[in-house]
């Protein structure tokens, strides 16, 4: 099989041949078109001054006494300047061949080359017809071994009908190639430089090409694998393979969550999935045993070959298939003297050649995954129970601090002590409440819009927001972010509350005043944001609990706040990490998926 590679080289390179070859075309059709029409001003010129020393010799024979048309062709036909100058005319312009006077009678008075005197002067086709020729037709004439192509100026007397004289210039194909071999040479010099330069920057595409895409397929099978991908050179990729590697990366991550997941389920079924193995027998028409296989050994608690089936409670079951020439459907069969397995779930499939193929299943396995099924249908049952419940006791609860205001603005001061216990219940009251809406918030279903958005913006809105509380306690806020703009994709309402309870319990945590920094940092996969105060510390034990809802260690904290920020980065497929000692501070470490349009 030919590789990647190989195909992109070849189908470059018959590209690029066919571009080099249709130039080369180009090229070489405008140099001849170019060749030719100089060819033709210089025939025109040589055929206008052969005239015009022509128009002279025959002005001083008519001075002469010579009005006769024979005595004129006579004299043309010995004039020696007349000679010599079509001889040097041919001789200085490089693509003329002959230049030849004839008289009326077509017969060639005079030439460049003497042999031709006194022959007919022969008919050829015209330069100009050459010229009007299509480029393929043009081009073939030019290089086939052709005919000459002429030029002809007939001479006449005023007011006389007919040719006195017809001076004709012959252009020879042959001088026009020699011509045009300088020009040939460097039309394929430049092509085959540009086709060898062409064919060394496919080759080394194809090698980058073929190396990207190794490298993804690496990434692929360590996926596959359930390992982390490496990462590609960010200075040695292209933008694009760049982010499919990113997403593969992604794509890996979340193979690795879902990997995880499937192994806690695993665990959690492993032992039903071990009693769930099927045992299969196969008997033939004669009832005899043919094949066993899967859990039957352990099952029937002997070795199927030493099943005897006359005795055993499968036989009136095969025996009453083959008779009857049908499958039976499950039924639970006895089997006496096993310990582990009393009872079989059997099931009888019937073959039109009459053998018989016997399942053994064990019933206790099928009780626990359908008791499992039902504990699971009633899971679900009780968290949508649950969150009814909530919304019930919540209507009640703003009835009930209704009715409390109004019953403490009835009491007034009268009674000193029933207003302290309508405080006392009016504050569980709200804390009831507030509870309430936390468990309806926490399992409402959250819709994240995925949106591109910049987080450093985002992080510079939190940070003004804070600052006038920071100042009053005297806290400094710094928030840095290289490089100066950094997109994600996610919700930013979403985004900035998770922020924003970071900085505030950063800021709570320091009374006494400290230092709070918010950096973030643009990664080749992801986007990293630090919020690290100087406070006291979170210790160890407590490390583990701070994003459960509920716990919190400040008093009147109400353990929602951490919660939601970990809700938020998980929503967003980032992760959320905590480094924290007494005394020391702490630093939340947010990783979120870069943004990849």
């Amino acid at each position: 099989m030919i590789s990647l590679k190989a195909k992109i080289l070849l189908f470059t390179t018959a590209l690029v041949s066919a571009l080099v070859l249709a130039l080369s075309i180009l090229l070489l059709n405008n140099l001849i078109e170019s060749n030719l029409q100089n060819s033709l001003r210089l025939t025109e010129m040589a055929a206008q001054q052969t005239k015009e020393l022509l128009l002279l010799r025959l002005e001083e024979s008519w001075k002469g006494g010579a009005s006769d048309r024979a005595l004129w062709s006579d004299a043309i036909a010995t004039d020696p300047r007349l000679a010599a100058f079509l001889k040097n005319t041919v001789a200085q312009a490089p693509a003329l061949v002959e230049i030849s006077i004839a008289g009326a009678d077509d017969h060639i008075l005079i030439s460049s080359i003497r042999s031709d005197a006194g022959t007919v002067l022969p008919k050829r086709p015209t330069l100009r017809e050459l010229l009007a020729l299509g480029p393929i037709d043009r081009l073939q004439r030019v290089f086939d071994r052709g005919p000459d192509y002429e030029l002809r100026i007939p001479i006449g007397l005023l007011n006389e009908p007919g040719t006195i004289f017809t001076i004709q210039v012959l252009v020879s194909t042959v001088l026009i190639r020699d011509a045009l071999q300088p020009g040939l040479r460097w039309i394929g010099l430049a092509s085959l430089i540009t086709l060898g330069v062409s064919l060394f920057l496919v080759t080394l595409l194809g090698g980058y090409v073929s190396h990207n895409l190794n490298l993804i397929s690496q990434d692929i099978d360590l996926i596959r694998q359930g390992q982390q991908p490496a990462i590609l050179p960010t200075r040695a990729s292209s933008p694009e393979f760049a982010a499919v590697q990113s997403k593969l990366s992604l794509l890996g991550a979340e193979v690795r969550d879902t990997a995880r997941t499937a192994a806690d389920f695993r665990a959690r079924v492993a032992n039903v999935l071990e009693r769930l193995e099927e045992g299969i027998l196969l008997f033939d028409a004669n009832q005899r045993l043919v094949l066993s296989g899967g859990a039957a050994e352990s099952l029937l608690g002997l070795s199927p070959e030493k099943l005897d089936l006359d005795s055993s409670p499968l036989g009136p079951l095969v025996r009453s298939a083959i008779q009857d020439g049908r499958s039976l459907p499950e039924r639970l069969v006895e089997w006496p003297g096993h310990i582990e397995h009393p009872h079989l779930l059997v099931i009888l499939d019937y073959f039109s050649d009459g053998r018989v193929l016997v399942h053994l299943r064990d019933p206790e396995a099928r009780q626990q995954i359908e008791s499992q099924m039902e504990l699971l249908s009633r899971l679900d049952a009780i968290n949508r129970l649950t969150g009814g419940v909530a919304h019930e006791i919540k209507n009640p609860l703003n009835s009930i601090a209704a009715r409390i205001a109004l019953l403490e603005s009835m009491v007034g001061e009268e009674s000193a002590e029933a207003e302290e216990e309508i405080r006392v219940i009016g504050e569980e009251v709200q804390r009831l409440d507030r509870v309430v809406r936390t468990f309806l918030e926490f399992t409402r279903p959250v819709e994240v819009a995925h949106t591109e958005l910049d987080i450093v913006r985002l992080a510079a809105e939190v940070t003004d927001f804070i600052q006038a509380d920071a100042d009053r306690r005297h806290i400094e806020v710094q928030c840095t972010a290289h490089p100066d703009h950094i997109s994600v994709c996610g919700d930013a309402d979403l985004l900035r509350q998770a922020l924003m309870n970071l900085a505030v319990n950063a800021i709570e945590a320091m009374p006494e005043g400290g230092s709070l920094r918010i950096s973030l940092e643009q990664g080749p996969r992801d986007v990293r944001i630090i919020v690290a105060d100087t406070g006291p510390g979170i210790p160890r034990e407590q490390r583990e609990k701070i994003f459960q809802l509920y716990y919190t260690t400040k008093k009147g904290g109400s353990g929602y706040g951490l919660a939601m920020v970990y809700r938020a980065i998980q929503l967003h497929g980032g992760r959320i990490e905590v480094d924290s000692e007494p005394g020391h501070g702490t630093r939340f470490l947010l990783i979120l998926p870069a943004f990849t349009s």
